[in-house]
């Protein structure tokens, strides 16, 4: 067994398929289909079966991925240490994904302030999706993290809080309602309300969390801020939103606050997530970048807001 084996036997377990592995590892079919029959041979086992046109993982194909994962990590990692500590390193690049409400502010921050603080010069490839599809591209190795709502305990995924997105209530100008300062869960009986699809994440999470406040008359059938704000300027209904930037650029809209409370006056905050998988394989500079986020991760211990996810 030799490293060149690891190698190839990870890239045809991620690809599935022996001349697309083949041409990736720049090497022939043969020469791929010799080194994993010699790797079974030494092991005893089979690592693939057939499976139409392509491969797959058998049972102990899949647990011996695990450990070779672990191993080629610790490798990479030492290989990458060893280069910065002779300036050799050219950094690495990181596949990353977000939702698109922080495109304009949140993630640019982020990735400048990692810059600066780096030794190491990591390239990004980053995509928009919604939340739902950044989670199982993430579950299938596409992105190395992805910041993202994640109200499920999922196995293998690790999240850590890092941006807080307020909650509020938006309306028409007509509205009663336009006429308070803020808004209590009381002061929306009686309305027709709308707010998100609730067969996404963040829907799913508000509307948990609107049931507990005794809210039960929303219509849950939209997809963004911008579609809600829309339909609350311009009729009778009035939306229970997230406070971004699609919110800001409908003409006409009035947000007022929503706290849980006359007293207290706490606001309600959804929280977005950095999201990685602990069964896909990380380079150093993977984790290197999920180590500066913990140390920048969202405090949720704050007295003065209510986190619902």
């Amino acid at each position: 067994m030799n490293l060149s084996q690891l190698y190839y036997f990870r890239k045809l377990a991620e690809l599935q398929h022996y001349t697309r592995a083949a041409k990736e590892l720049f090497i022939t079919q043969p020469t791929l289909s010799g080194s994993i029959s010699s790797l079974e041979q030494e092991l005893g086992i089979s690592l693939f079966q057939k499976a139409g046109r392509n491969v797959e993982l058998t049972k102990y194909g899949a647990e011996f991925l695990i450990y070779v994962n672990a191993a080629l990590e610790q490798l990479d990692k030492g290989v990458a240490i060893m280069k910065s500590y002779s300036g050799e390193s050219d950094g690495g690049t990181i596949d990353l994904g977000c939702v698109i409400t922080l495109q304009t502010d949140y993630i640019p921050c982020l990735l400048n302030g990692y810059r600066a603080f780096s030794d190491h010069q990591y390239e990004f490839n980053i995509s928009q999706k919604p939340s739902q599809l950044l989670l199982d591209s993430l579950n299938k190795g596409v992105y190395d993290v992805v910041f993202c709502a994640c109200n499920d305990k999922m196995d293998h995924m690790v999240s850590l809080p890092v941006v807080a997105q307020k909650f509020v209530v938006a309306m028409s100008s007509d509205s009663p309602l336009a006429e308070k300062d803020y808004l209590v869960p009381d002061d929306l009986k009686g309305h027709e309300l709308i707010s998100y699809r609730d067969d996404i994440p963040l829907g799913s999470s508000v509307k948990r969390f609107l049931s507990k406040c005794d809210i039960d008359n929303v219509k849950y059938s939209y997809e963004d801020e911008s579609i809600l704000a829309g339909f609350a300027a311009n009729g009778p209904s009035v939306a229970l939103m997230l406070d971004t930037f699609f919110l800001r650029n409908v003409n006409g809209v009035v947000v007022r606050p929503f706290y849980n409370n006359e007293k207290e006056k706490r606001e309600f905050c959804h929280v977005i997530y950095l999201v990685y998988s602990e069964k896909n394989y990380h380079p150093y500079c993977v984790d290197n970048f999920i180590d500066y986020v913990k140390e920048n991760q969202l405090d949720t211990s704050d007295p003065h807001y209510i986190f619902f996810d």
